[in-house]
């Protein structure tokens, strides 16, 4: 008999810390400014990862984050 495992397919919960106009900081740029925006964060970086892989908002992927993925490589995006 095959061995089963429980898998949680709970989405992660992630904490609105913000919303409104706000200022973006990054190491390698200046701020940029979104005038509608919301922060949400995570407890983890997998549970952000879940969260993005979940799609569970409608949004696009901003060319900074596309950057990024694209750094860090295929097999995290």
């Amino acid at each position: 008999m095959p061995h089963q495992r429980l898998v949680s397919h709970t989405p992660p919960q992630g904490i609105l810390q913000d919303a409104g106009e706000l200022a973006v900081l990054t190491e390698n740029a200046e701020p940029t400014r979104h005038r509608y925006a919301m922060v949400i964060s995570f407890e983890s970086e997998d549970q952000l990862r879940q969260a993005l892989g979940h799609r569970r908002l409608d949004y696009r992927v901003g060319i900074t984050a596309q950057e990024r993925m694209h750094e860090e490589g295929p097999s995290n995006g």
